[in-house]
């Protein structure tokens, strides 16, 4: 008889025994569809989660219908870039010990990194969610949970159907604002025709502003996004890279054409 399947080691029975049910698996069709017993062809997903035992029966069942998987708590853009994942879900569902700041910022950083390397991205939210336009990344997807396991591997199949024979996402490949394109596989940005050399970092922050849709975007917010919670530099860093980036541009704090300073907020894209 086939043991229940623990993706990636991490999940178990634990969590329902702590939540004092009885341990709940997959039939053996549903871990097993086909009743196939090897993968020739795998598939990589990435699921970024700070609670990840709230899919550990989805998670169980993608292993078992030949999906690789690589668990992270916390989003690591390097290994984002390093396992070239071909699509991330991201727990977007509430969680009383979750702070809404904290999810927006890995949301942000989930954005751009999802662009800047083609991958698709399904978001798991709750039933009765509100997610704002602006903060969803362009071509992502919503899937409510907790649902139905084989459904949503129906859902992520379909996502994973409409990549480019060539593995690249059907996704936009630059951005406009204003006089302001950005080609998000050059990494290269231009004013008019001019070609403006931004610091990684300074284009990360453009590119930040350009697809939050006009949303206030948080100091905070920024600062996990593009620095990681690890980083040790001072609460300005963010400030002193936004007067970097806003004097490449040619813009000015007191008459604002690109970036808006909202005083004891953060700072938002300047209206149209």
């Amino acid at each position: 008889m086939r043991q229940p399947i623990n993706a990636g080691g991490e999940f178990s029975e634990r969590a329902d025994v702590m939540n004092g049910q009885a341990p709940s698996y997959a039939s053996e069709e549903d871990v097993f569809p086909g009743g196939q017993m090897a993968c020739s062809l795998t598939k990589r997903v990435m699921a970024v989660s700070p609670f990840p035992e709230r899919m550990h029966n989805l998670l169980r069942l993608l292993a078992a219908d030949c999906f690789d998987l690589f668990t992270l708590h916390d989003l690591n853009k390097a290994f984002v870039s390093s396992l070239q994942p071909e699509l991330i879900l991201f727990d977007a569902t509430p969680h009383p010990l979750l702070n809404p700041d904290a999810v927006d910022a890995l949301r942000a950083g989930l954005n751009q990194t999802a662009h800047l390397h083609g991958i698709p991205l399904l978001f798991l939210i709750g039933e009765h969610a509100k997610v704002a336009s602006h903060s969803l990344p362009e071509g992502a997807e919503l899937l409510v949970w907790p649902g139905e396991p084989m459904a949503a591997l129906r859902r992520i199949n379909h996502i994973l159907q409409q990549r480019t024979p060539s593995g690249g996402s059907i996704l936009e490949s630059s951005y406009t604002f204003k006089d302001l394109s950005i080609d998000l596989k050059k990494m290269i940005v231009y004013r008019g025709e001019q070609r403006i050399e931004l610091t990684k970092t300074e284009y990360e922050l453009l590119l930040m502003f350009v697809t939050s849709d006009g949303g206030v975007i948080s100091r905070e917010a920024m600062f996990d996004a593009i620095w990681g919670s690890q980083f040790l530099g001072g609460s300005n860093v963010v400030d002193v890279h936004i007067k970097s980036l806003r004097k490449k541009l040619g813009d000015s704090a007191a008459a604002p054409q690109y970036i808006v300073t909202v005083r004891g907020a953060g700072y938002r894209l300047a209206e149209g």
